[in-house]
């Protein structure tokens, strides 16, 4: 009986086992089933969550953790506003609105027959700034057309996060405004966006909205289009940003851009048919850029001026001289560099005039070749000035040093810096030259110019190599034996004299036209 009844009670524990482990298995595949539907519940989450408003779509609401995405702010808070300037009133702009059944474009002064030009200004700008009236102006100046101006003040005097969100809700009104005149009889190819900043991207956004109709812009011109956020389509997709599929032509001013994602408001990279690389696309002249000034500006939310965005703001600047200077002489000629932008810095691309190797920065881009191009300005106005290249060529048995020859030059009423950095990181038995590319006054140097003065002076930034206690003993100078000015038709100022010590004392220099020898 004992045997029998140790059966019975394996057989009932190998049964609980069973029934156990079944309920565990069922348990298990019941988790995995709550799983996958919490899964396809979360995925239709997402793709339900979005913020939609009448007659702007909707809008994709990011997760909360991705903090620096997120959706546009109501269009009641943003306020757009468009104000139509022509010819026959420049004082008394006419307000136009969109989703009105066309009612205020019909009772403006728009002009079916000439061309649209609109101007969007960017984060913290305002569409009543200083800036935009003189491009209202010079615009009106140089063509009888109608002008839009774009105020998002609201929407763009926020934080920067919001500000970058609300940048596609404006672009959506804005395209439904330029279809209303489309509407009424504009060609979108007589159609051009001027946008700077985060106004750049704000061009893209309603760029998508016509092509979504098999409609493309004639032209969208891209000032230093805005960098935070938008250098990667991890944080905003191509669809919510400028490039090049954006109008038949895409023409793009840089001025601050950076490899440093923390420094420079503006994209490094081309993106556009036409990039222009004033001064080599980061500081410009003049400037003195705070270091890391996005995340400076991100701490002064409240403030973006020219101590912090100089170089940002110089992009709008260029351009509205650019209009203004239609009718003289001085233009901005800008050059392409074959081996890019590199060279530019080094002061080693810099070709002599000619008809194949020129492109107008600025309005009359539209005249020339597409690519990527260089030019010089100058520190302040008039920015347009004539390209000079400065060189020094240090002398033999020169020791290793590395810095910054600064090389001051005197013309007329004005001065030209050139910061000519010289590195050297051994002795060499050879001579090496040394460029720096700036801008002076228009037509103040010709082939009559007979000399030209100058002060120089060099500053070291040489770190001894590793292990290495002290510095040499001549890191701190420079000797060279050659100075020269040359610009790009061929004329050149020289000073010779073997040798020269440089240091951080000043030293006065006449160059000659009628050169020298070593």
């Amino acid at each position: 009986m004992e045997s029998v009844a140790r059966v019975l009670l394996v057989l009932l524990i190998i049964a609980v086992a069973t029934s156990i482990t079944g309920k565990l298995q069922t348990v298990k595949l019941l988790a995995a089933r709550n799983r996958a539907m919490l899964r396809r519940f979360a995925i239709s989450r997402e793709e339900k969550s979005k913020v939609c408003y009448d007659l702007l779509g909707c809008f994709a609401d990011p997760p909360a953790h991705l903090s620096i995405k997120r959706p546009p702010e109501h269009p009641s808070i943003i306020q757009t506003r468009f104000f139509l300037y022509t010819r026959a009133d420049r004082q008394n702009p006419e307000p136009l609105q969109y989703g009105d059944d066309l009612k205020s474009i019909i009772h403006s002064r728009l002009n079916v027959s000439a061309p649209l030009r609109v101007l969007i200004h960017g984060f913290k700008g305002s569409g009543s700034d200083v800036g935009v009236t003189l491009g209202i102006n010079f615009l009106l100046d140089e063509e009888d057309a109608n002008i839009i101006i774009l105020d998002w003040t609201k929407g763009a005097g926020t934080t920067y996060t919001a500000a970058a969100a609300n940048s596609e809700l404006v672009g959506r009104q804005l395209a439904l405004v330029l279809l209303d005149a489309i509407n009424l009889g504009i060609d979108p190819a007589d159609i051009h966006i001027v946008g700077f900043s985060l106004g750049a991207h704000v061009a893209g956004c309603a760029s998508e909205v016509l092509k979504g109709r098999n409609l493309l812009l004639g032209r969208i011109t891209g000032l230093d289009p805005a960098s935070p956020f938008f250098r990667r389509h991890l944080f905003r997709e191509k669809s919510r940003k400028l490039d090049a599929t954006d109008a038949r032509l895409v023409d793009v001013i840089h001025t601050d851009g950076s490899q440093d994602f923390m420094d420079g408001f503006g994209l490094l990279k081309p993106i556009g048919h036409i990039d222009f690389f004033p001064n080599g696309g980061r500081e410009q002249p003049g400037c003195t850029d705070i270091k890391n000034s996005v995340v400076v500006s991100h701490l002064k939310e409240d403030l973006l001026d020219k101590n912090i965005a100089c170089s940002h703001l110089r992009a709008f600047q260029l351009y509205i001289e650019s209009v203004r200077s239609q009718n003289e002489r001085c233009k901005f000629i800008a050059w392409p560099c074959p081996h890019g932008g590199i060279s530019y810095t080094k002061g080693t691309c810099f070709p002599m005039e000619s008809t194949n190797w020129n492109q107008e920065m600025g309005y009359a881009a539209d005249h020339g070749p597409l690519g990527v191009y260089y030019l010089a300005t100058r520190a302040e106005t008039p920015f347009c000035g004539q390209p000079i290249r400065a060189s020094v060529t240090t002398s033999v048995d020169m020791l290793k040093t590395s810095g910054t020859l600064f090389f001051k030059i005197f013309l007329t009423n004005s001065t030209t810096l050139f910061r000519i950095q010289c590195t050297l990181s051994n002795q060499i038995n050879e001579q090496m030259t040394f460029y720096n590319i700036a801008a002076v006054d228009f037509d103040t140097l010709t082939e009559d110019t007979a000399s030209i003065t100058g002060i120089i002076s060099y500053q070291s930034t040489a770190n001894g190599t590793e292990g290495e206690t002290t510095q040499p003993p001549d890191s701190d100078m420079i000797l060279f034996d050659k100075l020269t000015l040359e610009d790009r038709k061929g004329h050149r100022w020289e000073y010779c004299r073997t040798k020269t010590v440089i240091n951080s004392y000043e030293m006065h220099v006449e160059l000659k036209n009628e050169g020298c020898t070593l």
